[in-house]
């Protein structure tokens, strides 16, 4: 029977997940071919999956929408309220990122509601046209949501 000392089964799981963060690399520049274009694309998926992995997110379609996320926000994750929200005790981080992942969804569905009701005036503008996948419009929304502007990242 085959024995694998500690070191040599953290560098067969690490191997495992660099192919899973290159899977997802491929499918979002699949999704969205401006991403193609990001040669700091596979540096940042790397370490926001370390960095999920840290927090304690665990479910790969978590984590999966973690890199997707890191991949239109570059280090969203390093916000120190999303960081306190993810951490917080009393759900796992992946019950809290999956919470999370529904709020933001329902404010880039419902831009009409950002900053508050607004009446009789649109909510801004809809960015939902045309879009190769739902994520690939994500970008300007999602930078708008947490706060940051173009100025960093693929925008």
């Amino acid at each position: 029977m085959l024995e694998l000392t500690t070191e040599q089964i953290a560098a067969l799981a690490e191997i495992d997940a660099k192919r899973f963060v290159e899977g997802v690399r491929v499918d979002l520049c699949n999704d969205d071919p401006k991403l193609a274009d990001d040669a700091t694309l596979s540096s940042r998926l790397w370490r926001a999956f370390k960095a999920a992995r840290e927090i304690g997110i665990q479910r790969d379609e978590n984590l999966v929408a973690f890199l997707r996320v890191e991949a239109y926000a570059p280090g969203f994750y390093e916000q120190p309220a999303i960081r306190a929200w993810l951490t917080r005790p009393g759900r796992t981080p992946d019950e809290r990122f999956h919470d999370y992942m529904r709020v933001v969804r329902w404010h880039i569905e419902h831009p009409e509601f950002e900053g508050g009701l607004n009446y009789g005036g649109s909510g801004g503008s809809d960015d939902s046209g045309g879009s190769a996948s739902p994520w690939s419009g994500l970008g300007a929304r999602w930078r708008s949501f947490i706060g940051r502007g173009g100025g960093r990242g693929n925008g």
